[in-house]
């Protein structure tokens, strides 16, 4: 982890004081001042995030070892960089499995198996494709033990090769068709597992001997059942599958039969780990790890990552769990008695800023609608920190869209859900929501609100307005290009409120808040190109007004990586054109020292707050991820929405007096 990463993570795991120590040695540099939203599992102890696909992981005395791609990366346990060492070799392949094994590594591609020292990174061995059967089709799985290798294939054979000089020492056809696990045992008399089948319909689990390749027993299972491994239970050699639909079974091996069959909500891995002498199985539940007693079904422990998407490959030596998911690694450590932590954790899908009896807020909203109200000063819980820490909406809500309205002196949060808005009174919880007639049940995808208006798209197309008060439908349009609208902005013209949609072709649509028909553009704005939409492969395209907001007078526009700023009535430039070096994210204007700005956040991980009249750059600073939404901007911090939390960075400079 890079500084900024460390002094977030000790901030999510309640080390504030830690934090402050590590921001006090460089107290010019724009650094994180508190975070909030899902807390960090207290047996974290280190985050790696890599640019490419992650295929093996280990962790021993020393370090944790990953693979990634053409390269060998090792990360110390005391702490710091990851340290890389690239394999010998080219490496346009695709490594299809890959498997740590003492000093070596060992990886499969579509028609060679490969072998490489993790001092050196020399590519060691590299067996012959031609040794591969035309009929057995390309590699796709591996295990390493008893000093072999054994791969399965695409076209369902098991192959097994000498680690020492590359030799093809047996084949067996074993499946009708792709081999997805294969496991060694390592007793005394070392057998296959292997899981594959035809289809996503057909499964078979098969054992064989490893010595002579000869089949043992097969049995039919349920499909997708994609993970197996080996254990030793009360003395007994036991087999332990996992199918998708969620069922865990122990497997007799000599009679091929099940012994214990437990339901868990745990999802598909690469591979089993067994801990406490075999007797449990580490599993991945909603991104975190589910630890589970083999003999009863018992849950021992529970252990979250900071994942956002499902644990892949897990490695486990000592007291440390190395785990990875795609293309990040935790490295957590176990406890004794195995960690409860809370897998129902909040993640939050957006954040919008508000001001609650006279104090800045943040309204932060979860995937399933509910809301937390957090101080825009430190990140707390807003209010009483003894009343319930979360309010559930009364309404179906499916990828909530939030906003704030002012209605009288009071800010409501506003969400979108399939059949309307709700407003909801942040301070007291009371909810109030349209009618489920007044907008055809699609899912929200834009919202914006203003003036006492609530403006909002659906995923049919639909554009309505209501008035916020009363929640009353004022009107909809049934839009002729249903993904052609790319963002939404409200504003005040002559009096009148209007509706601004930025379109996929470049062009800004206006329309009367009153009827929505469709007006003419004022002044220069009429001069916008919208160009034709196609679609494409990475929709929205370079020309799409992916950030539109207004700002008094102002109306903000991003386009690809320019940020431009005109007057409402007369399009003409409100200042210079805002260039950045990629495309620009999300877009956040306000006012510092009476002076008007925008924040800007850019594909090349920067966080830029600018003049808007001068063009002139207050501040910037370089974040560790990209940030797709940027909440609120004040003279002493910036909050953004990244990874499912809140970061306020700062304290930013003051705003130049020349």
């Amino acid at each position: 982890m890079d500084r900024f990463e460390h002094i977030v993570a000790l901030l999510r795991s309640g080390r504030t004081a830690r934090a402050d120590q590590l921001r006090a040695e460089a107290p010019g540099a724009l650094l994180p001042r508190w975070t909030a939203g899902e807390p960090l599992s207290p047996a974290l102890r280190q985050v790696h995030q890599f640019a490419y696909s992650i295929r093996a992981v280990r962790v021993d005395d020393t370090y944790a070892w990953a693979m990634v791609d053409g390269s060998i990366y090792r990360m110390p346990l005391a702490g710091g960089e990851a340290q890389r060492l690239r394999l010998e070799g080219r490496h346009e392949s695709f490594y299809w499995d890959a498997v740590f094994d003492d000093a070596t590594v060992v990886a499969v591609e579509d028609e060679r198996l490969l072998v490489w020292d993790l001092v050196t990174g020399m590519l060691l061995l590299a067996t012959d494709p031609d040794a591969i059967p035309l009929r057995a089709a390309p590699l796709r799985s591996l295990a390493i033990g008893a000093g072999v290798a054994v791969t399965g294939t695409k076209d369902g054979y098991l192959l097994k090769w000498d680690l020492a000089d590359g030799r093809l020492l047996g084949r067996t056809a074993a499946h009708s068709g792709h081999v997805t696990r294969v496991a060694i045992s390592t007793d005394s008399a070392p057998t296959v597992l292997s899981l594959g089948g035809e289809d996503r319909f057909t499964e078979t689990l098969c054992f064989h001997d490893l010595d002579g390749f000869r089949r043992t027993g097969e049995v039919a299972v349920p499909a997708q059942t994609g993970c197996g491994g080996w254990t030793v239970l009360d003395g007994q050699r036991r087999a332990v599958t996992v199918a998708e639909e969620g069922l865990l079974t122990v497997w007799d091996p000599v009679a091929a039969a099940p012994v214990a069959q437990f339901a868990t909500a745990a999802r598909l891995r690469e591979a089993l780990v067994f801990i406490a002498g075999g007797a449990c199985v580490v599993l991945d539940e909603d991104s975190a790890l589910r630890i589970m007693d083999l003999r009863d079904g018992t849950v021992r422990g529970t252990i979250r990552t900071d994942f956002t998407h499902r644990v892949d490959r897990v490695a486990v030596h000592g007291t440390f769990v190395f785990a990875a998911g795609d293309v990040r690694t935790n490295l957590l450590e176990l406890t004794d008695p195995l960690a409860q932590d809370d897998k129902d954790r909040p993640y939050f899908r957006d954040a919008v800023p508000a001001t609650i009896d006279g104090r800045p807020a943040i309204i932060a909203v979860d995937a399933d609608g509910s809301f937390e109200v957090i101080d825009a000063a430190d990140g707390r819980r807003f209010g009483d920190p003894a009343a319930e820490r979360r309010i559930t909406l009364r309404t179906a809500v499916w990828y909530p869209r939030p906003g704030v309205v002012t209605a009288g002196d009071r800010d409501l949060l506003v969400v979108v859900s399939e059949c309307g808005p709700t407003t909801v009174d942040p301070a007291t919880g009371d909810t109030h929501t349209a009618a489920e007639s007044s907008l055809s049940p699609a899912g929200p995808r834009l919202i914006a609100t203003g003036n006492g208006l609530i403006a909002a798209t659906n995923d049919k197309g639909v554009l309505a307005v209501w008035d916020a008060a009363t929640l009353t439908l004022r009107a909809s349009l049934q839009l002729a290009d249903v993904y052609g609208t790319i963002s939404l902005a409200l504003a005040d013209l002559h009096g009148r409120t209007v509706v601004l949609a930025g379109t996929e072709g470049g062009g800004i649509r206006w329309f009367d808040s009153a009827d929505l028909n469709e007006i003419t553009p004022p002044g220069r704005f009429a001069e916008r190109p919208n160009h034709p939409a196609v679609r494409r492969l990475d929709w929205p395209g370079p020309a799409a007004v992916t950030g539109l907001d207004v700002f008094g007078s102002v109306v903000i526009v991003a386009v690809d990586d320019t940020v431009t700023c005109a007057d409402i009535a007369t399009g003409e430039p409100s200042g210079p054109a805002l260039a950045h070096p990629n495309k620009v994210l999300a877009i956040r204007p306000t006012v510092l020292d009476g002076v008007p700005v925008v924040a800007t956040s850019c594909a090349d991980r920067t966080l830029r707050v600018w003049e808007i009249e001068t063009g002139h750059t207050i501040w910037s600073v370089a974040l560790p991820q990209q940030v797709g939404r940027i909440v609120s901007v004040a003279a002493d911090q910036i909050i953004v929405l990244t990874e499912g939390h809140l970061i306020a960075v700062g304290p930013g400079p003051k705003i130049p007096s020349s």
